[in-house]
């Protein structure tokens, strides 16, 4: 394995199309794009890291001072061999702890976030092109939220769900954003208020949601399936135990596994479960290396079957869940909560800001290479 640092800050124009393994060579930006230091595309946390159709990667919003005090409205554009980046279009609000959402014609759509430290959160969501010169403005949402989860419906429509509106108050409710009309309604609310969910879609088209915070310092272990066909939302059998702050990934197996993440805010959790579409329920899965929180962007199923998780830790590490194990494939020096992880082109993983246990920035932008 081998975990290399984007971007090197006094020559990225020699560096694009040279990343190991990568048959993508990026086109140099035009004299008029502004590029993106590495020390700048780095020092970021809870944003969003989504995959244009080109390979590229666009990194928008997330808190950028010490402390996550101050939310950016800035974005970045990361080549498709994670080599350069250029300064992208500016978001309509500062976010932190927002959605990202690719939709099936190339488009993101962003949603909802805090706007920064005792700022709120926003209502307004907006949409970017596959070629990501400029956003778009869509219905706000029926109710402001950060913390939440989203989830591409059947059709290209977007499942909103609960989140953080208030001090000491989260929101069970749900909305549908349709980008093709132009238009966003309510949902059926999911069984409990909780922010700092989890969610994934299943492969039969439902969204699958866990957990989150439901008061202070207190998380749920409460599970539901929500079916577009029907508008409806299905309680499961609960998880072995309550966590928020975690992640949840869908298997190419039809399965959902649930990572890491913590009961209280104190302590953190190594294990993870597996969801059953077919019986309903949650079994363990595999144990992680190190326990881990503070992840929604920071898991991923790989081409192979495999999950990288490379946020809320100190180690990068793969679970294979068939072999019932997971490896540590990378140490670093400091955990990264609320770190990106996205697949590049060429098969590796781009990795990008979070912040340590000091809420300070950890300023690390890498790309981690797989076998």
């Amino acid at each position: 394995m081998q975990l290399r640092m984007v971007l090197a800050a006094a020559a990225v124009a020699a560096l694009a199309g040279c990343t190991a393994g990568s048959t993508t060579t990026t086109p140099e930006p035009s004299p008029t794009t502004t590029r993106v230091p590495s020390a700048e595309l780095a020092a970021r946390a809870a944003h969003s890291a989504t995959s244009l159709p080109d390979g590229r990667v666009l990194i928008a919003g997330g808190c950028v001072t010490d402390g996550c005090s101050e939310a950016t409205a800035r974005t970045a554009l990361v080549s498709a061999a994670g080599t350069n980046a250029v300064e992208g279009p500016s978001m309509a609000a500062p976010r932190t702890n927002h959605t990202a959402t690719a939709l099936p014609d190339g488009r993101i759509v962003i949603v909802g976030g805090f706007l920064g430290e005792n700022a709120g959160v926003t209502g307004s969501a907006e949409s970017i092109g596959p070629d990501a010169e400029s956003f778009a403005r869509l219905p706000d949402l029926l109710q402001p939220r950060g913390g939440h989860v989203a989830a591409l419906l059947p059709g290209g429509r977007i499942l909103i769900v609960g989140g953080w509106i208030a001090p000491q108050r989260s929101s069970a409710s749900a909305e549908i954003l349709d980008p093709g009309t132009g238009t966003i309604g309510p949902a059926e609310s999911l069984p409990w208020a909780a922010d700092a969910l989890g969610a994934a879609v299943l492969a039969d088209g439902r969204v699958l949601v866990t957990g989150g915070q439901v008061e202070p310092g207190v998380a749920s272990s409460e599970a539901a399936v929500f079916d577009p066909s029907t508008g409806r939302w299905t309680p499961t059998s609960p998880m072995s135990e309550p966590r928020m702050k975690h992640a949840v990934v869908a298997l190419a197996d039809g399965r959902a596994l649930v990572i890491g993440g913590t009961p209280d805010d104190a302590a953190l959790l190594a294990s993870t479960e597996l969801y059953d579409p077919v019986s309903g329920r949650f079994e363990r899965g595999p144990e992680l290396q190190e326990p881990r929180y503070k992840l929604p962007d920071g898991a991923l199923l790989l081409p192979d079957g495999r999950v990288l998780v490379a946020a809320g830790g100190r180690t990068v590490e793969v679970i294979d869940v068939s072999a019932e194990t997971s490896e540590v494939i990378e140490e670093t020096d400091r955990r990264a909560a609320f770190a990106s992880v996205t697949l590049l082109r060429s098969g590796d993983a781009l990795v990008v800001g979070g912040y340590d246990d000091r809420i300070r920035l950890v300023g690390r932008a890498t790309v981690v290479g797989l076998p």
